[in-house]
């Protein structure tokens, strides 16, 4: 089995969406990692994740409403990716997980 780790901050509030009996709550982590460059300088460089959790009506409210802007989370699911064409015509790949667990940081 594939498994992500993710420590983050959630870059805006949580989106729930109906699909058959359970609720979606789609949201996207911003992931940020310092590294150092072959000059020796600092950088910093952020990653974005789409992530969907699945849950019952009444859990998907409840959780949906901690999950705002700025909102530190550590969350463990199964990663997959996708590629699109930008609007210039490049292709490029995104990240999503699909959550199993979360946990809110602050």
């Amino acid at each position: 089995m594939l498994k992500l780790i993710l420590n983050g901050t959630v870059g805006k509030d949580a989106d729930v969406m109906d699909v058959g009996n359970r609720k979606a709550i789609n949201f996207n982590v911003a992931v940020s990692m310092d590294y150092k460059n072959t000059q020796g300088e600092k950088v910093e460089r952020t990653e974005w994740v789409k992530a969907v959790l699945w849950r019952s009506e009444k859990q998907s409210t409840k959780i949906a409403d901690y999950l705002k802007k700025g909102q530190k989370v550590l969350i463990e699911g199964i990663p997959g990716s996708e590629g699109y064409q930008s609007k210039d015509g490049h292709i490029k790949a995104s990240l999503h997980v699909n959550v199993k667990d979360i946990e809110l940081l602050n």
